[in-house]
């Protein structure tokens, strides 16, 4: 052959492992994922709402970073600093990052289903579970305030594909990396926990008892994973353990019994979390039969490659030729028990709790991913050819219904010409705040208040106080006159019991007499108040106090030398 022949011949194309995630169906998704998030951050930025009372919590939190607090692990906190960083402490930059999990979560979803159907199908399976996962009703309300959710879902999300990956190969490096992402889960939110149950589920029924768990993989995962999480058990052993003793407390107790009642309340939740349509397109599909399915899998590279583990103690299938540790039955069997086994056991376990004591809706969120990973295969089956017809107005019914039922929640308020009940409006707690702490802001121009410490009884206001009066640095602290525990606040920033001291007390009533006879003088500053629903407003009143007598008569005399003398106030 000529050097010219050469030189015109086609090069061969390059065998993948792996098909291709990047093509146009990922570039819609891309553009699909942009066009949502911009839409959920205009909603934050233009519908006038503050941070919940959540959010300013943790906020306050990210300024004094630390290995764990009272209510949660510390990775929340960590995220909202970083946040905060790169884009101010507005409210946009406190949920940012936040935000962000849910878009990333979408994306992940895509490899992880390739990594379960390592076809060209299984990449568009995985592009329509983050199409319908960004839709969620769930995903549309989450990811309006930063929370531990999103980094859970992201986390879930992360844990699965890794696990499904260090099962199938056995690398030690998988199961690290497995191991890393369960314990940043931990550290995020204790719900992670759980996926320990998702983990034996899946293992056991893959490959048996032996291999599937009396191996050095999942205990490398195991060792890995309690490193992470080893700095928040010190810091709760040194603190006597707050964080455990609420997390129990909360599962235990409950606002409301349990019963049945609760529990469908409970279901219905998680309906509404995927969308009615979303539901009833993964039951009407469910027995749709996509032609010879079993006979359409291709012998992909991935399946005769070093990627597969040695044989496994489990022959066959049952009832089949198929080996159990072959491609075939992965793709075409394993891969579906896997998803279900991450969601059940936690919907099992929030079902109890619900029937126990109540539960609330978002407790098992995670169980989502696989839930809505399922109803992708049954939009776009991932084990049939590319080009064989889909149920694609089932999807686009999905995503549309989910879209719209969502905003239709987020703007019913302005829909309804400020006239809607506050039980109604999902973001009513999210406003007047910042209009409310507006118009307290002349209170700091009084010579009188400079550089006083803010005194609150209630969480609630003393995380708001200190997120919207952030400019002038406050110090806050909780009326604790009975020396208990019972959150945050309580615990590390209790108003001393140290007589002589001035405060601004923020209520949000206008007589708290139990606090103002405990001051020598006591002058209102200024009161507020912000209808946020018909119904419902946001009422602030500021005083300022001076002369603390002590949380009682008993701490008033010990430390004025009065002994025996009446309490100025009894």
């Amino acid at each position: 052959m000529s050097t010219a022949d050469q030189a015109t011949r086609p090069t061969p194309a390059k065998s993948h492992r792996w098909p291709r995630i990047w093509g146009p169906r990922f570039v819609k998704l891309l553009a699909f994922t942009a066009l949502v998030t911009a839409y959920r951050f205009w909603v934050i930025h233009f519908s006038g709402i503050s941070l919940f009372f959540d959010e300013a919590q943790y906020w306050d939190w990210s300024r004094h970073l630390d290995w764990g607090y009272f209510s949660k692990p510390p990775f929340v906190a960590g995220m909202i600093w970083l946040s905060t960083k790169l884009f101010g402490s507005g409210v946009l930059g406190v949920k940012a990052l936040g935000m962000l999990t849910f878009p990333a979560t979408a994306l992940a979803m895509v490899g992880f289903a390739r990594a379960l159907w390592p076809t060209s199908g299984g990449v568009r399976t995985g592009i329509v579970a983050g199409g319908v996962y960004l839709s969620l009703p769930m995903v549309g309300l989450l990811s309006l305030v930063v929370s531990t959710d999103g980094p859970l879902l992201l986390c879930w999300t992360l844990a699965a594909w890794a696990l499904w990956r260090a099962q199938l190969t056995n690398r030690l490096k998988l199961w690290a990396l497995c191991g890393l992402i369960c314990g940043i889960g931990v550290m995020d939110k204790y719900t992670m926990a759980a996926f320990a149950l998702t983990a034996i589920w899946a293992l056991w029924g893959i490959h048996g008892p032996q291999r599937g768990i009396a191996r050095p993989g999942p205990w490398l995962a195991i060792i890995v994973a309690a490193l992470v999480v080893a700095p928040n058990i010190w810091w709760n052993a040194q603190n006597h353990y707050p964080t455990f003793e609420h997390t129990a407390q909360l599962t235990a107790e409950s606002g409301r019994s349990g019963g049945l009642g609760p529990t469908l309340v409970f279901l219905l939740g998680q309906v509404l979390m995927l969308g009615p349509v979303a539901v009833w397109a993964g039951l009407w599909l469910f027995k749709r039969p996509y032609a010879q399915i079993a006979d359409t899998v291709p012998a992909s590279q991935w399946a005769a490659s070093s990627q597969m583990m040695p044989p496994s103690q489990w022959k066959s299938a049952p009832g089949t030729g198929t080996a159990k540790n072959s491609a075939h039955y992965f793709a075409s069997v394993s891969s579906y028990r896997f998803l279900w086994a991450t969601s059940v056991p936690l919907l099992l376990i929030a079902i109890l709790q619900a029937l126990r004591a109540d539960a609330h809706v978002n407790w098992a969120a995670p169980a989502m991913i696989g839930l809505t990973m399922l109803i992708a295969t049954r939009l776009s089956p991932p084990l049939v050819p590319i080009a064989t017809p889909k149920p694609n107005r089932w999807l686009v019914g999905v995503i549309v219904s989910n879209l719209l039922l969502t905003s239709v929640v987020l703007h019913l308020h302005d829909l309804a010409g400020g006239k809607l009940p506050g039980r109604w409006d999902v973001m009513v707690r999210m406003r007047g705040w910042q209009e409310a702490f507006d118009a307290l802001e002349p209170i700091w121009d009084d010579p009188a208040t400079q550089g006083l410490p803010v005194l609150a009884s209630q969480r609630l206001l003393i995380t708001q106080a200190a997120y919207h009066w952030r400019s002038h640095k406050v110090k806050t602290y909780a009326w604790n006159p009975k020396g208990t525990r019972h959150d945050h606040y309580q615990l590390l920033y209790s108003f001393p019991n140290k007589v002589g001291q001035s405060v601004i007390l923020v209520a949000d009533n206008a007589h708290p007499d139990g606090i103002l006879q405990r001051f020598g003088s006591a002058r209102l500053l200024k009161s507020v108040k912000v209808a946020v629903a018909p119904d419902q407003a946001v009422e602030i009143h500021v005083f300022l106090l001076q002369g603390f007598l002590g949380y009682d008569a008993l701490s008033y005399d010990e430390q004025t030398g009065n002994a025996g003398h009446q309490d100025p106030e009894s």
